[in-house]
């Protein structure tokens, strides 16, 4: 071709069109002919495929990092509808800040083609695991690889996003052994200020996954995913793909609990209303071996008898002042630094507790009242991430990070599956060899956190489900703490921390009025 000469003496050439076939061919030119660029974004080798086009291997010069690119798909490259799909995924992906969805860097767009620029996840797909164990993985790497899926979603459902497209096909494993969602080309918006979060749409998806309410294109909502995080369910722990009529998980693989059984056969129920409210929901269920009342709890109704009992013993006389906190507890005199330690390595020395560099958590309560206030004073000693409290409320494990994803983020993570990188938390970096105390108040609804006597926010959990981020390394499920502390791979000493019940101050209040 005529234009040979000149392509031949460009050092860097944007691609026509960002077309596989045409980026293909460029790319395997002579050395001579320089590499092929993308907003910045030199292409290589052909590693995969997605739902809609091709992924190549790209480096992003200017931040000297390796990245994915994907670009639309033969002649889907022509279609319109495609196009403005491929860039309705970067852009769902792009606000969906999640450790365990794929970062969306940038979106590129010429008049006849697109691309995305995205976090490389090097380590294959989940179906590829899949394929290593036909007969499914090891139950408790298949609960852990369950539970970081659905961290994902329940970010995604946060904020407003259904995925549509759920299969292993579209969770990356990373290098370090996390999962992360990807593929959001089916992603469907979901009505806001709708108490169900539902919204009108058409059949799309992945036949095997497809929850019954997609096939009718009706109104769906968030357990359509649920259903499909089913299937992946049965797939994980079975090695097969539940069709027709099938046998329950625990009938096909005897080493599976019967709790962890009924809990995939509830999230594959044909009707919605049948299954859980949200995917972390049926996540604790698969942990939580004994069946629970909806709505009622037993050891609510032990505490409703005991509250009845000595409202009936009580003294009914004008109690001035009001109802008053309990004393001041301290959390660190009964440490065994043993048995407690949760991870890491730990010193006591006089009461004073101090982490190593490792992921370091130490158990400090076995119980705790429903409603308390938690104070901790901590010097980071090292390191450049965050220290933790994590303390109960809603029957789950919550977890108050200060200086979280080395941004200065701090606040009460994962509600509802939720993270903070998200934007709903507050800006606290921490400074190396300064004291700090942090004060966390567990109220009715809601979470209140200051720092160094500072009131910083209120977080709303009402109804929610918390759980610490999986890179903490802590199932508090299977290793149970109502009151723990924490440092991610940064030595700190914590000076104090204690407790104190704030149940009878707010209890008396309520029946006050």
């Amino acid at each position: 071709m005529t234009d040979e000469p000149a392509r031949a003496s460009t050092p860097h050439r944007r691609l026509a069109g960002l077309r596989p076939d045409a980026l293909m061919a460029r790319a395997l030119e002579t050395p001579e002919s320089g590499p092929v660029t993308v907003g910045g974004v030199e292409v290589g080798a052909f590693i995969g495929r997605g739902g809609m086009g091709a992924v190549y291997l790209g480096r992003q010069v200017s931040l000297d990092r390796d990245v994915a690119v994907k670009v639309l798909a033969g002649e889907l490259a022509d279609d319109p509808l495609f196009l403005e799909r491929l860039e309705r995924e970067a852009r769902v992906m792009a606000r969906l800040r999640h450790p365990n969805i794929v970062a969306v860097h940038d979106f590129q767009r010429t008049g006849d083609g697109a691309a995305i620029v995205m976090e490389l996840v090097e380590g294959g797909s989940l179906r590829e695991k899949l394929r290593h164990h036909p007969q499914g993985l090891p139950l408790d790497e298949a609960l852990r690889m369950l539970r970081q899926i659905a961290a994902g979603l329940e970010a995604a459902h946060a904020a407003g996003v259904i995925h549509r497209d759920m299969k292993p096909e579209n969770v990356l494993i990373g290098g370090d052994g996390m999962a992360r969602v990807t593929d959001f080309g089916l992603a469907l918006p979901l009505m806001e200020n709708s108490p169900r979060l539902t919204r009108t749409g058409t059949a799309a998806g992945t036949v095997e996954y497809m929850a019954p309410e997609q096939f009718r294109g009706g109104e769906m909502d968030a357990r359509l995913d649920q259903f499909a995080l089913g299937v992946i369910a049965y797939e994980l722990l079975t090695g097969r793909t539940p069709r027709g009529s099938f046998d329950a998980p625990h009938q096909v693989r005897a080493d599976i609990p019967p709790h962890v059984s009924a809990a995939v056969m509830r999230a594959l129920r044909p009707e919605p209303v049948e299954r859980f409210a949200s995917v972390a929901d049926f996540i604790l269920a698969l942990h939580a071996p004994a069946p629970r009342t909806p709505g009622v709890r037993p050891w609510l109704l032990v505490c409703a008898v005991l509250l009845a009992a000595g409202w009936l013993l009580w003294p009914k006389t004008d109690q001035t002042p009001g109802p008053q906190p309990g004393p001041w507890r301290d959390a660190i005199a009964g440490t065994r630094i043993y048995e407690d330690v949760l991870g890491g390595d730990w010193k006591n020395e006089d009461g004073v507790l101090t982490s190593n560099e490792q992921i370091c958590i130490v158990k400090l309560e076995e119980t705790l009242p429903e409603y308390y206030d938690v104070r901790m004073r901590f010097t980071r000693l090292g390191g450049m991430d965050s220290v933790a409290l994590f303390f109960t409320a809603n029957t789950t494990v919550g977890c108050c990070d200060l200086d979280a994803w080395r941004e200065g983020l701090a606040g009460v993570q994962n509600i509802g599956g939720e993270s903070l990188l998200n934007g709903y938390g507050f800006r606290f970096p921490l400074e190396n060899g300064r004291a700090y105390e942090m004060l966390v108040e567990v109220r009715p609804g809601e979470v209140r956190v200051s720092v160094d006597g500072e009131f910083k926010k209120a977080f709303n959990i009402e109804g929610k489900y918390l759980h610490p981020p999986v890179e903490w390394e802590w199932n508090p499920i299977e290793r149970p703490a109502a009151l723990a502390i924490g440092s991610y791979m940064s030595p700190t000493r914590f000076e104090k921390v204690e407790w104190r019940s704030q149940d009878h101050a707010i209890k008396g209040m309520a029946a006050a009025k």
